[in-house]
């Protein structure tokens, strides 16, 4: 066998017949959770580095508008950003959540991610109606009066 590739020393030893749809199913099962918890950390990742691109940018403008005496005009436009950032990186993490649980889930799993996926949606349903009371306040702050 030749060290570093396990996986082709495997494919290549000899499976007899009858156990040859056993070890093939086997072979991508594992093949299959390798990749989902690849994607899987790769989708939390995502979800992280936009909540923390999110602040970063939020910061920056506070403290920019901070030092100009222009806080208060920017406060709403500061949330309404910062909040589609966080609904934008709960999408990602149960998107992630749902992916763990995608290859072979135990009824254990299954009940974790129902127990999440409500967390995360009735987080996301609140954020979501607190952004659109924003939008609807910068809005009308930004529209002239009818006359």
């Amino acid at each position: 066998m030749v060290h570093g590739s396990h996986w082709f020393a495997i494919a290549a030893e000899p499976v007899p017949s009858t156990e040859s749809a056993f070890w093939l199913r086997h072979w991508l099962e594992s093949l299959l959770q390798e990749i989902a918890l690849l994607l899987e950390s790769v989708l939390e990742f995502i979800a992280i580095l936009t909540i923390i691109v999110a602040v970063v940018t939020a910061l920056q403008k506070i403290f920019r508008r901070g030092l100009q005496g222009k806080w208060q005009p920017l406060h709403q436009t500061i949330r309404l950003e910062l909040g589609l950032s966080l609904a934008l990186s709960l999408e990602f993490l149960l998107a992630a959540d749902i992916v763990g649980t995608a290859i072979s889930p135990s009824w254990n799993a299954i009940a974790k991610l129902a127990a999440i996926t409500g967390i995360r949606t009735f987080l996301n349903f609140f954020l979501q109606r607190e952004v659109r009371e924003l939008q609807e306040m910068t809005r009308s702050a930004h529209d002239p009066p009818a006359e």
